[in-house]
């Protein structure tokens, strides 16, 4: 269970300010948490093995191989505007 005011206390260290019942909704929630944890903590874990991994799935890796690009031409096919070798975007500034 949460320690009474100690939401309050630590709402007022952040410099945060909680409206009207909010610490008291905010204590019932941290009270129902910690509860959780205690439970958590009472668990007979000693013979459970550490592990980093949750499951022993892996990412399969690709090699970092270097393959040609697009033909700029082909990259530009499809562009609405263009220049050249340049593909043109409307700016994003609105004095540009």
């Amino acid at each position: 269970m949460a320690e009474s005011g100690l939401v309050a206390r630590l709402a007022a260290l952040a410099r945060l300010e909680l409206g009207e019942g909010e610490a008291e909704r905010l204590e019932r929630d941290l009270g129902a948490i910690l509860g959780h944890v205690d439970r958590l903590k009472a668990l007979p874990l000693s013979d459970v093995a550490a592990t980093y991994w949750t499951t022993e799935a892996r990412q399969g890796m690709r090699p970092d191989e270097s393959r040609p690009g697009l033909p700029v031409a082909d990259a530009l096919a499809s562009a609405a505007k263009r220049s050249g070798r340049y593909l043109l975007v409307p700016g994003m500034r609105e004095d540009a």
